[in-house]
């Protein structure tokens, strides 16, 4: 039976027709405030993402200015090598080149001096001179880490001339510590390795720059 108004007293009516059309329009009065509960969101300020400091590329004057003392491994089982070494280095700006010396100490008592002068090149580059180095060493600074290729001229077990390729990794693993891997290769076929620890005494870099500065 359809719902009727008309047999009510006027006052019952008006109730029933309130009601009514409060339960018609509930839904949508609920969701009115969804939207405006987005745009408040949406209206709030994001939290800014922390962003990363890129690394600062380490300088080869860097890694090597001042006294440092390194010990290591040379291996060649084409030179028929294996002997542990102690070297002392000085690095230090001279005119347009950086000059590192290296002073060498095996552990069957020989004694070994090398002098490397290096010469920048580009912002990341070098190259570099030494003794017993044929040619120039390329040298190349990365974002964590030195690269350094060059081929030098050794003593093969036969007493004879033996060239000889380094691949050479220097990246540094403390304040005052730098390690160097090196990969010794010879017609494209690896035959030995040079592994070497420097440790600088603490302050000494500082020292050193110091004293580069004040003698310009």
């Amino acid at each position: 039976m359809p719902f009727r108004l008309s047999g009510l007293p006027m006052k019952i009516a008006r109730f029933f027709l309130v009601l009514l059309l409060a339960v018609a329009t509930a839904p949508a009065a609920i969701a009115e405030p969804k939207p405006a509960k987005a745009e408040a969101a949406k209206a709030l300020p994001t939290k800014a993402q922390p962003t990363k400091t890129p690394a600062t590329r380490q300088t080869l004057e860097e890694a090597f200015r001042g006294r440092a003392t390194g010990v290591g491994r040379f291996k060649s089982r084409l030179a028929g090598v294996d002997r542990g070494f102690v070297v002392t280095t000085n690095g230090r700006r001279s005119g347009d080149h950086f000059v590192l010396d290296q002073h060498f100490r095996f552990d069957n008592g020989s004694l070994d001096r090398r002098t490397w002068r290096f010469r920048r090149t580009g912002p990341n580059t070098y190259v570099g001179t030494r003794q017993d180095v044929v040619g120039e060493a390329q040298v190349r600074v990365e974002d964590d880490r030195i690269r350094m290729s060059y081929d030098l001229i050794t003593r093969g077990r036969d007493g004879g001339k033996l060239k000889l390729h380094f691949e050479d990794t220097i990246r540094r693993t403390g304040r005052d510590t730098i390690t160097n891997n090196g990969v010794i290769s010879t017609l494209g076929m690896n035959v030995g390795s040079v592994d070497v620890t420097f440790q600088r005494q603490k302050g000494e870099r500082r020292r050193a720059k110091t004293q580069e500065t004040a003698g310009r």
